[in-house]
């Protein structure tokens, strides 16, 4: 947990516009990810989302930390968060919901929910990503992929727009190994073995891991260096919250 601790000491060293960011990947083709939401105050993006329901966006818990729910935008159908885009559409936060159980020390439960102030009208470039079934668990060795607005380097080099990279599921007892045991039944790791720096890393908090077109994971947290295949990234199992994301949308 040793590493986990320098982890949390980074972020606490980094400005405001800390989020994860993706290393090793690629620009994503515009507006191909419809359900990518960048969470920003005062225009400045700090977090990703998943847009998984017309009112409500998946995300960490760690990245509503001290976060003023006044100030908090969510812009969809953004691809280059510099450059005008008529496909965008911002709403302000009507509720935000931290799983009861999140430990901000260890990342368990590291969930939140957001209720946007109005239904979002979907079209080809805004839309919803689905959620796995309850409890499910992807196969190690599975193809997935994440997305994100965060740094492209370890130096704080800002993309122009979204940026992805393609990732593959690991199993638990491998990750735990690298983690010393950090690792819990409601996470799930993923990581590129034996390639340089790929992956995410700070920048991109709360933005989903896609496999088999679904959310399976939320970033949660990484290893000092970005991508470093020794310490695998790790993201909130969806599948473990589906009751709970199901009884919040609901209540």
């Amino acid at each position: 947990m040793e590493c986990l601790v320098m982890l949390i000491a980074a972020l606490c060293a980094l400005p405001m516009t800390v989020g994860f960011r993706i290393v090793g990947g690629r620009e994503a083709r515009a507006h191909s990810r419809p359900y990518m939401a960048s969470l920003q105050i005062a225009g400045k993006h700090f977090c990703g989302g998943t847009l998984i329901n017309k009112k409500w966006v998946l995300t960490a818990a760690h990245c509503m930390e001290d976060t003023p729910m006044n100030l908090l935008r969510v812009v969809l159908g953004v691809h280059n968060l510099r450059a005008p885009d008529k496909f965008v559409q911002v709403f302000s936060v009507q509720e935000s919901v931290q799983h009861p159980e999140y430990n901000r020390n260890t990342f368990q439960n590291d969930i939140q929910l957001l209720k946007l102030n109005d239904s979002v009208p979907v079209c080809p470039y805004v839309n919803t990503l689905k959620v796995p079934c309850a409890n499910s668990d992807i196969s190690p060795g599975t193809p997935c992929s994440v997305a994100g607005w965060g740094f492209i380097s370890d130096f704080g080099v800002e993309p122009k727009a979204l940026m992805e990279v393609d990732v593959d599921v690991i199993t638990r007892s491998a990750c735990n190994s690298s983690w010393e045991g950090g690792i819990y039944e409601s996470m799930l790791c993923a990581a590129s073995p034996g390639q340089k720096a790929k992956g995410f890393c700070s920048g991109d908090s709360g933005g989903p891991l896609v496999c088999e077109n679904q959310v399976q994971g939320v970033v949660s947290f990484s290893g000092i260096r970005c991508g470093n295949p020794f310490f695998p990234d790790v993201y909130t199992r969806a599948g473990s919250f589906l009751a709970w994301i199901q009884k919040i949308q609901h209540s």
